[in-house]
């Protein structure tokens, strides 16, 4: 059992290779989709959500400052992804410092 990795660290590979192998796929997805006939209607409709969903994406933050895309749901998106991966990533740095100990 000298020779075995710890299933941890494997774990851990595993699953950061999945996440950033899904963060691609889905950036490749939006450079395809970005710009043509496929961009995803927004709801016109009235109601309270549709509104607050236009009022963000209709922001600085998604039109401006994030701006890959010219779809602001794609910055959206791409943003909340960066930011999980982020948490994430802090998260196992602590959590494999505080297991060295």
């Amino acid at each position: 059992m000298s020779g075995s990795a710890n299933p941890y660290h494997t774990n851990l590979a595993k699953r950061w290779i999945i996440t950033i192998g899904i963060f691609l796929v889905v950036q490749l997805i939006f450079i395809t989709v970005d710009g043509t006939f496929l961009e995803p209607n927004i709801n016109n409709s009235d109601n309270l959500f549709a509104r607050i969903g236009r009022w963000i994406l209709g922001s600085k933050l998604f039109t401006e400052w994030i701006a890959p895309y010219s779809f602001p749901f794609f910055n959206m998106v791409m943003t909340i992804h960066v930011v999980a991966i982020l948490i994430q990533a802090v998260q196992d740095i602590i959590s494999s410092i505080s297991s060295k100990k």
